[in-house]
């Protein structure tokens, strides 16, 4: 009883000293930073929050340390939070002075932690009592979060309750050059562009098919098998980069990509030119078009990316509903959104519901644990570009427009069904598993997603499996 006694009384002595060194002393303070002029009132009650409560974690060079942060097992522990803090979000000073400087996805990962109280972690206030936010604190930034949103364009066509939403319609069209789209949509179906004259960009990403091949790996040149899923070509114009790893910074230089590559189309880009020189109407439209430089690798991509920027899917249920129309969504459909807005938002955002962030795959459970076999160089993801260890199983976060047709799902094409798909989410990004009947909500809530092309539903264009 006597070393129980003495272990309790030294635990509940370290304890209390490490909390009262919190208000005795800190090694850094940081003069406030004065908010740029022609901020909003909110951001500025905004900054100061996150000057208060964020910076130790999240804004690396003004970390304020206590007096304890040179004790060996305390130094170790801050330093290992601070860096994942300044992983997941990071609050560069700057920021502080201007809201402008917050991207869309930085607002998506302020709200998703605010929302559901995961900021401050409950090992981080358990030294540092006045480290929470209160509520009137958690209201001003979601407050400030939604407004925000308000102003950017991505919100102009919803109803004014839905404004401040972190997904938001897509537009009903977009301004492109009509003859550049027609012929870009010419080359996306022309086998001419793959090595033996079988393939076309089609092949993998069928329009009558959520935009993909409905396949767990593409099939290319000669039937030889791809190593990865094939994404949907679908509103692609909205991802921050393309291929699940990123490596192509635009749609055009996605569209180079296959055509090239010995696995995929397996072709010869002056091979393939001089293909195209061969037929009259290519040359004519493209003396028409690109008068200065006519028919060149450049100018064929440049036209496959701009008929790819057409394929847009607007006016789903959702889109509908998002517009104003409460109607457009059953009751289930609704609480499936809830459910999604709550849970999934911090990476599905957007008009696309996602498209603008990488993550790893894995967050809370080891996703390759529970899928099985062998990991291949694919699984690596965004690593294989940036050669970063941070980028280790980090991928392109999928858009989930139409994603009822995009099966199977994961950049391995692991998972067939939709509702596993959410489970395995739950389960491996959030830590969380959902009963049945959230799953069942949250698939009901994403088949309200298939919108149109070209007036008509992609649901009436779906394939079965």
């Amino acid at each position: 009883m006597k070393i129980i006694r003495f272990i309790l009384i030294v635990v509940l002595t370290g304890y209390l000293l490490f909390s009262i060194s919190n208000f005795l002393g800190i090694n850094d303070e940081n003069a406030p930073i004065t908010v740029q002029s022609g901020a909003s009132k909110d951001y500025v009650k905004v900054s100061s929050i996150l000057q208060n409560k964020c910076v130790d974690c999240h804004s690396p060079g003004m970390t304020r340390m206590p007096i304890y942060s040179e004790f060996p097992i305390a130094k170790q522990l801050m330093n290992s939070d601070i860096q994942r803090g300044s992983e997941r979000f990071t609050l560069d000073p700057k920021i502080y002075s201007g809201e402008k400087a917050f991207t869309p996805l930085m607002l998506a990962r302020l709200e998703h932690v605010i929302s559901n109280n995961k900021m401050p972690p409950a090992k981080y206030l358990v030294l540092h009592w006045n480290g929470s936010l209160n509520a009137d604190e958690k209201q001003t930034i979601l407050t400030w979060i939604a407004n925000e949103r308000n102003r950017h364009p991505w919100s102009n066509e919803s109803a004014e309750n839905y404004k401040g939403d972190p997904i938001q319609p897509l537009p009903l069209s977009v301004e492109l050059n009509p003859d550049k789209v027609a012929l870009g949509n010419q080359l996306f179906h022309d086998t001419l562009l793959s090595g033996d004259n079988t393939l076309s960009c089609a092949s993998c990403h069928a329009l009558n098919k959520g935009g993909t091949d409905q396949a767990q790996v593409s099939t290319g040149i000669r039937g030889q098998q791809g190593p990865i899923n094939s994404p949907t070509v679908y509103n692609a114009m909205y991802n921050l980069a393309q291929f699940w790893d990123g490596r192509a910074k635009d749609l055009q230089a996605q569209a180079a990509g296959p055509v090239a590559n010995p696995i995929e189309m397996g072709a010869d880009w002056d091979k393939v030119i001089t293909k195209l020189n061969q037929i009259s109407n290519y040359t004519n439209a493209f003396n028409k078009l690109y008068p200065e430089k006519g028919l060149t690798q450049t100018t064929v991509t440049d036209a496959i990316a701009v008929f790819e920027e057409s394929l847009i899917t607007p006016n789903s249920r959702f889109d509908q509903y998002l517009r104003g129309n409460e109607t457009a969504l059953n009751h289930d459909e609704k609480a499936g959104y809830e459910l999604f807005k709550n849970n999934c938002t911090s990476c599905h955002f957007g008009p696309a519901l996602g498209g603008l962030s990488y993550e790893k795959i894995g967050v809370k459970e080891d996703y390759f644990a529970m899928r099985g076999g062998d990991l291949t160089e694919v699984d690596n993801g965004r690593f294989n570009v940036t050669k970063n260890e941070i980028d280790r199983h980090a991928f392109k976060v999928p858009v989930l427009r139409n994603v009822e047709l995009t099966y199977p799902y994961f950049h391995d094409g692991s998972v067939t069904e939709l509702s596993e798909a959410v489970r395995i989410m739950g389960v491996t990004q959030l830590g969380k598993h959902f009963s049945e009947d959230d799953i069942q909500k949250m698939v009901s809530f994403l088949k309200t997603l298939t919108g149109e092309y070209q007036g008509i539903s992609l649901s009436s264009l779906k394939i079965p499996k």
